[in-house]
């Protein structure tokens, strides 16, 4: 929702990445989809790392293997070409931004970004590289994400910021054999500060409210450093669940820390003998030798045109960028008229410019291609929904429309999402409990999506559960940002009987309101106001 995105990150400036002259593959597996501008073996090579990667998650933190529960929405979709350069390219616009890939996880479908190889460039001599490409590991990141995306799905809790990112960078660095995986070596892009910053548990645990130039490093590589020691060494395993208990509990974060982990300086000797010694390397059989199914395939030619545009829309667009794409999808629409994909492609192209009635159309034309098309299913129920802002009428359209994506599957949050929209926005009407139920079950299957997050944070504090709403928006409390000062400001105001100004503050936007770029910057100006006004500061 624009309250939070607004402030929590920039609309970026995007590119359309070109794809080069290589086969494009599809390769689908039990948790992930990938599309890949590469070689066949290379491809099924890479995704069955990944379904390593999440065989080890399942093993390592004791959930155990996959028992089907999961609904086939919440595989995510990597998309694999190009260059680390590539990658800065489409986050941020520019080619030297340091990005070696990234995730978005989205309750309409989570999505990754990363390259195929690091950037190759010409050096004088092998001692001239530089060390920056080397450490932007592409795997590496990709993995470091999913480890998000994966405690999201299967253990939601209020993890703090230093063990959230240790455990990721902990399997960032997963080795994969034959018949074992090894975990445990050190990031290599965390060496600097493991060798150079001070062990404090005080800062680490506790951080002070201004950030320093060792906040990142502590929270980082120091929380490697305590992921891998809570994790790998035997007698200290299952003490940070008892450190989230006393958190749960009321405790302060140094009091928990005290009660999960004992002594503290004892602790920070231990931390300390770990970080000037060798690295605690595990080698752990597979809990499943055989190797992970793959069904892989080349792409045609209709699906191969349109991954340059489908890439830059599963980023995300601003409304230039969603303008020149349109152009592009007419035209891939002309060349493939009964292509399925390239369709789709258009649809959201003309939805996310605004196009309603002609992707309204082209929605229809896809479940006329494919009638199992939830994603055609969805658009074609976003589009009432985003016509209910101008009229209401349009908002009973949309609740039929969502209902009958969610028949087409049961278990795919956004269809649930967009059914509870259509109610709690809806002036005219009271949220029913089916609509609440829809929006708890999204939750369930999207808690990675902040956008749910903060929609089943609203409806809790509306229906005086504050205690509920606060372990659900951890996420947004738990911080030393500016923004996350303000909510856990409001949330104290909210306990002592000053209700509204919280429930403003996640209150659901209407996505059918259009905001110029005018607009969004007096918007972000109003929230630095309201940031400066109760007593925090602006980052």
């Amino acid at each position: 929702m624009r309250l939070l995105s607004s402030f929590i990150a920039a609309v970026a400036v995007l590119a359309a990445i070109p794809a080069a002259a290589a086969d494009w593959y599809r390769a689908e597996t039990r948790h992930f989809i990938v599309y890949s501008e590469d070689s066949e073996s290379d491809t099924r090579e890479f995704v069955q790392d990944l379904e390593r990667l999440d065989e080890v998650l399942r093993l390592m933190t004791g959930i155990g293997p996959d028992d089907g529960s999961l609904p086939e929405s919440s595989k995510v979709t990597v998309f694999r070409f190009g260059e680390t350069r590539d990658m800065a390219v489409l986050a941020t616009g520019a080619g030297n931004s340091g990005v070696g890939g990234f995730f978005i996880g989205r309750a309409s479908g989570s999505v990754a970004f990363v390259p195929r190889r690091q950037n190759q460039q010409r050096v004088r001599s092998a001692s001239a590289r530089v060390d920056s490409d080397l450490m932007l590991d592409p795997k590496a990141t990709l993995f470091h994400e999913y480890v998000h995306y994966f405690m999201f799905q299967h253990g939601d809790a209020p993890y703090p910021l230093w063990y959230s990112e240790g455990f990721a960078e902990l399997f960032s660095t997963l080795e994969f054999e034959d018949d074992y995986f090894v975990i445990g070596e050190v990031p290599s892009i965390r060496s600097f500060a493991l060798s150079t910053i001070s062990i404090n548990l005080q800062d680490t645990f506790d951080p002070p409210a201004r950030q320093t130039r060792q906040t990142t490093g502590r929270t980082y590589a120091h929380g490697w450093l305590l992921a891998s020691h809570l994790n790998l060494n035997p007698d200290r395993r299952g003490q940070m669940g008892n450190y989230l208990a006393a958190i749960s509990a009321g405790q302060t974060r140094m009091e928990a820390a005290a009660t999960a982990f004992g002594d503290l300086e004892v602790l920070r000797q231990e931390l300390e003998e770990f970080r000037q010694g060798a690295s605690r390397i595990l080698r752990v059989p597979y809990s499943v030798q055989a190797e992970p199914e793959v069904s892989i395939r080349r792409l045609d030619d209709a699906e191969a045109a349109r991954m340059d545009l489908m890439i830059v829309q599963k980023r995300g667009v601003d409304e230039d960028e969603a303008t020149r794409i349109v152009r592009d999808a007419r035209r891939l629409v002309e060349e493939y008229p009964e292509s399925a994909a390239v369709l789709l492609t258009a649809v959201e192209a003309e939805f996310d410019a605004r196009n309603y009635d002609e992707a309204e159309s082209l929605a229809g034309r896809v479940l006329a291609l494919d009638p199992a098309s939830t994603e055609a299913a969805n658009y074609y129920a976003d589009v009432a929904l985003r016509r209910s802002f101008a009229d209401a009428s349009h908002f009973a359209a949309a609740r039929t429309r969502f209902a009958a994506a969610n028949r087409m599957e049961t278990d795919h949050a956004y269809p649930l999402y967009g059914y509870y929209l259509s109610h709690a926005l809806d002036e005219s009407q009271t949220v029913t409990d089916q609509a609440k139920m829809a929006l708890e079950a999204a939750f369930g299957y999207a808690p990675y999506d902040n956008t749910v997050r903060q929609a089943l944070v609203y409806m809790l504090l509306e229906e005086g559960r504050p205690d509920e709403a606060r372990m659900v928006g951890a996420s947004f409390l738990d911080g030393q940002s500016g923004y996350r000062c303000l909510v856990r400001k409001k949330f104290d105001e909210f306990d002592a009987g000053n209700r509204e100004p919280l429930l403003e503050l996640f209150r659901p936007d209407h996505p059918g309101e259009y905001l110029d770029e005018a607009a969004r910057e007096a918007q972000r100006e109003e929230i630095e106001a309201d940031i400066e006004a109760y007593g925090c500061e602006v980052d």
